[in-house]
């Protein structure tokens, strides 16, 4: 389940935020948990938020807006940013760097990799996994500097790590890939799946 994945990268923390908490549910994990100290739930959504605040109680704190903007200035320590695009996720973070940030950006990660690694970022963690099928990235940043290839910036900072979902992902790719008309663009996007592959099972011989 992508909130248990999620959930594993936050670390003990005084203040955390979800940013667009929806039913609150990750949220009740780490209240459970007692992880955070302090616990912020944010959304844009008025019908969101009372969900949120349904399932917390008061041992939240609930914020009505658009992105960080709904925290009025207060900087969490653990932020995270899922369930939105690529665009959105980037739109939130525009202009600031937070001192931990764990985002699942659902497209358009190629640009959020690049953007934020090129905005005062590097990635602790970037991550493949599967939920009901479907494959979605989690990606932990913290400020530092990173320089990422093409490989990296397309398939994740860390894709070289004998990880079998990320292989199973590749493959299931590869395979909508040859499905689809040859564009040039398409044609491009096998190159770069079968470098990658290439990498993956350079280092199982390297490991045998």
């Amino acid at each position: 389940m992508r909130l248990n994945e999620i959930f594993a990268l936050i670390p003990t923390t005084d203040v955390f935020a979800d940013i667009g908490c929806d039913h609150g549910l990750l949220c009740q994990m780490v209240l459970l948990s007692g992880k955070a100290k302090r616990i912020l739930a944010a959304d844009i959504s008025e019908f969101c938020l009372n969900k949120a605040k349904t399932l917390l109680g008061d041992n939240a704190e609930y914020f009505l807006g658009d992105g960080l903007d709904a925290l009025g200035g207060i900087i969490p320590d653990v932020t995270v940013i899922s369930g939105m695009g690529g665009n959105t996720v980037l739109h939130i973070l525009a202009g600031r760097v937070l001192p931990k940030v764990i985002i699942s950006p659902q497209n358009d990660v190629f640009k959020v990799r690049k953007t934020l690694t090129e905005s005062g970022y590097k990635i602790t963690e970037d991550k493949t996994i599967v939920d009901n099928g479907k494959f979605y990235d989690i990606i932990a940043l913290e400020p530092g500097k990173m320089t990422l290839n093409e490989l990296q910036l397309t398939f994740g900072a860390f894709f070289d790590r004998n990880d079998p979902i990320f292989a199973a992902r590749l493959k299931h790719n590869k395979e909508r890939l040859l499905s689809y008309k040859q564009t040039p663009l398409n044609k491009q996007k096998l190159i770069l799946i079968n470098k990658a592959m290439e990498l993956l099972n350079k280092g199982e011989t390297d490991n045998e």
